[in-house]
């Protein structure tokens, strides 16, 4: 099924959504954190939605990502769901396609902020974007096969999203974190 999609549409909620966002929050959660910068248009594009500084001066760059209000009805395991967004731009034979955002290993974007409208859900979720995208690699098979998968047209495009419960995106991302060494013996 491929829904109609309109980018500005979508682009206006997400920046009225994400200007809710509470700033003091986010500072709270960032240890050291002194300011938090919403990014241009321009820079918003690159998927870099915020920009954080740490006492040091360092920077952290942090993707958000805001669902609509009501999206806990389409929830199907009782939970939270994560969008993994397979691809920017779907391949249609004449055109390689462009992966989703999810698995651009050129991203710059070091956390990914899922948030939702507090009647569906008052957690929001700060997720080491690398992390995502190396869990998201792993277990793409099983994802794509098991969870809701939704094309959205957009302008002569179609994109392409997963919709993962935050439990098994987490335990995936936790997984990734704990390494073990190949040929190495205790």
């Amino acid at each position: 099924m491929i829904c109609e999609h309109d980018f500005h549409q979508k682009l206006e909620f997400s920046l009225a959504e994400r200007q809710k966002v509470d700033i003091c929050t986010l500072k709270n959660v960032i240890v050291g954190c002194v300011d938090i910068e919403k990014t241009s248009t321009e820079v918003d594009r690159t998927g870099i939605d915020y920009i954080a500084t740490l006492r040091n001066g360092a920077k952290i760059n942090i993707d958000a990502k805001a669902r609509e209000k009501g999206a806990s009805r389409f929830w199907r395991y009782g939970e939270p769901e994560l969008v993994i967004e397979i691809w920017s731009s779907m391949p249609d034979g004449t055109w390689d396609g462009t992966p989703g955002w999810t698995f651009n290993e050129a991203s710059n974007v070091d956390y990914i902020l899922y948030t939702f409208d507090e009647s569906d859900c008052s957690v929001f979720y700060f997720i080491p974007f690398q992390l995502l995208r190396l869990a998201a690699i792993k277990h793409y098979d099983d994802w794509t096969e098991q969870y809701y998968r939704k094309q959205q047209f957009n302008h002569g495009y179609i994109s392409q999203a997963i919709f993962v419960p935050a439990s098994v995106v987490l335990a995936a991302v936790e997984e990734q974190m704990k390494i073990q060494p190949k040929g190495l013996t205790a």
